[in-house]
Formats: structure tokens, sequence, C-alpha cells
């Protein structure tokens, strides 16, 4: 009789032990694994926020007030995404870059990388990547907008292909 309650004991406590280990290791993958929604909707919403804001409405940068003054920027009713294409078609990359850096500095949390891409068909005219690790990174989330725009009542540019992408 002593010995049935030992094997039960001993039984009982081998499937506990197995239970444990199998919820530390289901918690421990589900803690590394990215969010992929959440990256998902922050490349969906950086590309809608940059297609949607006008380049007026983040008139707090010093440095936006600075190229609006200084006649960089004609028209500040562009959007933000408009106003990089035009950069772009002006060849004012480095204009480009800095401008992207004031504005987007804010709008991207720090856990997450992020990169603006201008497309003319294949060629890319402007690449604005911050962070690091795209190539080894388990979730890569793109979204793309199509822009163009005006230069005066003659000269169009575009269309170009922006693409946002954000990876952890």
């Amino acid at each position: 009789m002593h010995k049935k309650a030992y094997f039960f004991t001993l039984d009982a406590f081998i499937a506990t032990s197995v239970i444990v280990i199998g919820i530390v290791l289901i918690n421990l993958a589900h803690i590394n694994k990215p969010y992929e929604m959440q990256t998902a909707f922050l490349s969906q919403d950086v590309i809608d926020a940059a297609s949607s804001i006008k380049v007026y409405e983040v008139s707090d940068s010093e440095y936006v007030n600075n190229l609006i003054e200084n006649g960089n920027i004609i028209n500040p009713a562009n959007t933000v995404l408009e106003q990089i294409g035009e950069f772009c078609y002006k060849g004012m990359d480095d204009t480009a870059g800095n401008f992207t850096e004031s504005v987007f500095l804010g709008i991207i949390p720090k856990e997450y990388n992020f990169q603006l891409l201008i497309k003319d068909e294949d060629d890319v005219l402007f690449n604005y990547t911050k962070g690091a690790n795209m190539d080894t990174s388990r979730i890569l989330i793109s979204s793309k907008n199509i822009i163009f725009g005006q230069i005066n009542d003659s000269t169009m540019w575009g269309p170009y292909t922006s693409e946002v992408r954000t990876w952890q």
C-alpha cells in the first residue's frame, strides 16, 4: 500500500513539472516575439500621417520655419510627403533628409526602426533610414503611397512611390 502512494506522488510531481516547464517555455517564446500588428499599424499610420499633414501644420519646428522663410518651401500647403517628393525632384537630397528627420523625430517610437523611400519606378530617389539591422529583423512591414505635385502652373513632378518600412 505504501508503494502505491509513492508512485502516485512521483507521477503527480512529474506531471506538474512538465506542465510548469511547458508554460514557462510558451511565455518565453511569446515575450521575444515582435508584435507584428503594432509594427503594421505603425507603418500604415506613418504613411497616412505623412500624406495628410500639411507642412504649415509642422511649422513649430525651427528647421521647417527656416525652410519656409528662405524660400526652399514654396507651398506650405503641401503635405509632408509631397514636400519631400518636391525636394527629390529639385535634387535637394540633404534638405529632404534634414526635413524628414525634423518631422519624424518625435513620431517614431524608439523601439522601432524606420525607413522612408521615394522611388521613381525602380530608381530610388531618396532613402532615409533611422535604425539598423533591417536584414536580420524577424518582422519588416511596408506601406506604400503614390505622391505627385506641382511646382508652378506649367511644371508637375511625379508620380513617385513613397514607401515606409518599419521593423523591430
